[in-house]
C-alpha cells in the first residue's frame, strides 16, 4: 500500500455530475465519467488536473461530480454544479504498481486498507484528482 495522511484545504469543484453511484474504480473508468471529462476538457482555457468528486447525500448513495477546482464560486460556469469540500482529513492513495490501471490500483490499495484496518473511512467527500490518463491521486475522507 502506498498512503500518507494529509490534510487538505477547503476546495470549491464546479462541473457535471452523475447520480447515485458507489465510488469504486468501475465509476471512475465508466464511459460516462469519461464522456463527462471529455466534456470539460473541451472548454477553452480548461486544462489537468481533473477531478471526480463523491458527494454522499443523506439517502446513503454518493454522486460523482466529474469537475475542475475553482478559487470563487463566481468562477464556476452557470449551469454547473457547485460542490464545496470542507478542509479535511484525508489518506491520499497514489498507485503502486499493483495493478496495470492506476485507477483500480488506488481503490484496490483502499479496499486492503479498510480491510485491514489501517484506514477508517469517513464516507464524507472523496476526491479523484486526475494529471492525465496515467496519473491519478485518490483522497479518501477518514476518521480519525
Amino acid at each position: 500500500m502506498s498512503y500518507a495522511i494529509v490534510v487538505r484545504p477547503e476546495v470549491i469543484y464546479g462541473g457535471l455530475v452523475v447520480p447515485r453511484v458507489r465510488p469504486s474504480f468501475k465509476v471512475s473508468n465508466s464511459d460516462l465519467i469519461e464522456f463527462l471529462k471529455d466534456r470539460l476538457r473541451d472548454r477553452e482555457g480548461m486544462s489537468e488536473p481533473l477531478y471526480t468528486v463523491y458527494v454522499p447525500d443523506p439517502a446513503g448513495d454518493c454522486n460523482a461530480v466529474v469537475c475542475f477546482e475553482y478559487s470563487r464560486v463566481d468562477d464556476v460556469p452557470v449551469g454547473d454544479i457547485l460542490v464545496r469540500v470542507p478542509k479535511g482529513i484525508y489518506a491520499r492513495f497514489t498507485p503502486n504498481g499493483d495493478y496495470h490501471d492506476p485507477v483500480e490500483d488506488v481503490w484496490a490499495q483502499v479496499d486492503d486498507a479498510t480491510a485491514s484496518a489501517e484506514v477508517a473511512r469517513a464516507y464524507a467527500e472523496e476526491v479523484e484528482m486526475w494529471y492525465g490518463p496515467e496519473s491519478v491521486e485518490l483522497f479518501i475522507s477518514i476518521r480519525i
